[in-house]
């Protein structure tokens, strides 16, 4: 069991030596926020996890490894803003009538490399053992799409409005894990 930047999950690990390691992770969470831009409020809802495997590498046969892999990226984001007042979109105004709910989504890469280091070794060592992995994943700076509830809102001004969410958020290219678990051995 583990829980991180990259939410809570469970691993299942198998070593094959004292100096490799392969491991099936998998991980969810849901993270409500609050997201401001050009004046528009949105309710963000980020969606973390993902699955895939990983495999250490033990440099001094030890609990210090190097890890990469491939993961299935579940990263997104959805946005919903239901304007009160007269609001900009793209370059132009429009009501709350003309506008309803705004909805998006921020989509990333859905298969994505992972590179880290960690301590720790789910397949070898005590029946108990404390994981600490600190990496990151490239998933890509996200691409957005927005949409009207009433269809009164002109595309052009939407895809803008997209386009300034991307410019916003093309920081998170890379997404940082940082985790802890506790392994258990069976055997």
């Amino acid at each position: 069991m583990k829980v991180g930047t990259y939410g809570w999950g469970a691993e299942f690990g198998v070593g094959f030596s004292e100096w490799f390691t392969l491991r099936a992770s998998a991980n969810t969470a849901s993270v409500p926020g609050d997201y401001e831009e050009d004046g528009i409020d949105y309710d963000a809802d980020l969606s973390l996890g993902g699955y895939g495997l990983l495999a250490d590498f033990f440099p001094m046969r030890g609990t210090f490894r190097l890890s990469a892999g491939l993961l299935a990226n579940g990263n997104e984001i959805d946005l919903d803003a239901t304007p009160t007042t007269d609001i900009d979109i793209g370059n132009n105004p429009y009501t709350p009538a003309q506008v309803r709910v705004l909805s998006g989504d921020v989509a990333f890469d859905d298969s994505v490399p992972y590179f880290g280091l960690g301590w720790g070794n789910v397949a070898r060592g005590g029946r108990v053992a404390f994981l600490v992995d600190l990496g990151f994943i490239r998933q890509g700076s996200g691409e957005v799409s927005l949409r009207s509830s009433t269809g009164l809102v002109n595309q052009g001004d939407l895809d803008a409005e997209a386009a300034s969410i991307e410019d916003d958020i093309e920081d998170i290219d890379f997404w940082p894990i940082v985790s802890f678990g506790l392994a258990i051995r069976f055997r």
